[in-house]
């Protein structure tokens, strides 16, 4: 029988382009692309195998700013995409829990989140909105 988890913060699915470095060796650097995002976690996609517990020097550019946030995170988890459209190049989905943000950073994050979140839910009420109507 699985577990059920229940979160405790909202995460909202919005892509947005990550580039991280481990600080301890041995060194790896990459780039990602988040599935989903909270104030206080990434689900991402990238390249790069990571160890659990590697500590992450994180950059995230929001398409609302000129400039990126910078956070420290940690790898909780990582496994191989299902999806491995190349056979010489493996995908890996990484969780990452973010332990240190400037208060400033922290509280664009939130807003983002909040923000992407309120678009993408107005974006699904048209397109249902579009559906009902098109049923008549």
């Amino acid at each position: 029988m699985g577990t059920i988890e229940h979160r405790r913060l909202f995460r909202s699915e919005v892509c947005v382009k990550i580039h991280y470095e481990t600080i301890k060796s041995p060194l790896v650097k990459g780039r990602a692309v988040t599935v989903d995002i909270s104030s206080i976690g990434i689900h991402m996609i990238g390249s790069e195998k990571l160890s659990v517990g590697a500590d992450l020097l994180t950059k995230l550019f929001f398409e609302s700013r000129k400039t990126p946030i910078s956070a420290v995170a940690k790898v909780v988890w990582q496994k191989e995409c299902r999806l491995q459209p190349d056979k010489k190049k493996v995908f890996y989905a990484t969780g990452l829990v973010l332990v240190d943000m400037s208060p400033e950073d922290a509280i664009l994050t939130s807003d983002y989140i909040f923000d992407a979140a309120k678009k993408h839910q107005l974006d699904c009420e048209k397109k249902i909105i579009q559906q009902l109507q098109s049923n008549r």
